[in-house]
């Protein structure tokens, strides 16, 4: 069962933690995480509003643990 999640005061959409897992679950090796920390960042700034706080504790919202920091400042190449 699907669960929403409480975020900044409003509700989390369950699709966005099954998107999270979904990606988490694909980017597997290095090379994938990095193509997909590229992609995010792209995405991340072409997003008005977009509050980095909350972007960087989505995972752990979702119940994903990922070795590194969301934000737009990660080097992704490491």
């Amino acid at each position: 069962m699907a669960v929403s999640l409480k975020l900044n005061g409003g509700m989390l959409p369950p699709k966005c933690c099954d998107g999270v897992k979904a990606l988490n679950g694909m980017a597997k090796t290095t090379p994938d995480r990095q193509t997909a920390c590229r992609c995010l960042q792209t995405a991340a700034k072409t997003i008005k509003g977009i509050k980095p706080n909350l972007a960087e504790g989505l995972p752990g919202k979702c119940g994903v643990s990922i070795p590194y920091k969301i934000s737009t400042s990660t080097n992704c190449n490491k």
